[in-house]
């Protein structure tokens, strides 16, 4: 994997993280404004960008090493 795609997928990967912290501060500060009835979307999105980010951080780790085994 050439560095410049590497860097990218890395950089998406992280904006996952960066999407469920924001969501979860969102959500945060909606609950004690409106109440937790509507807020449960805002929280359900910072989950699922967790989930986005572990899912991508196993397809970078399997990719690095299927290149490292084309490589060898």
């Amino acid at each position: 994997m050439n560095k410049t795609k590497f860097k990218f997928v890395v950089l998406i990967e992280y904006a996952w993280l960066v999407m469920a912290a924001f969501c979860l501060i969102v959500g945060i500060y909606y609950q004690s404004k409106i109440g937790l009835s509507k807020v449960w979307l805002i929280y359900s999105m910072s989950v699922v960008s967790v989930g986005m980010f572990g899912v991508r951080r196993m397809q970078r780790k399997n990719l690095e090493k299927r290149n490292r085994r084309k490589i060898d």
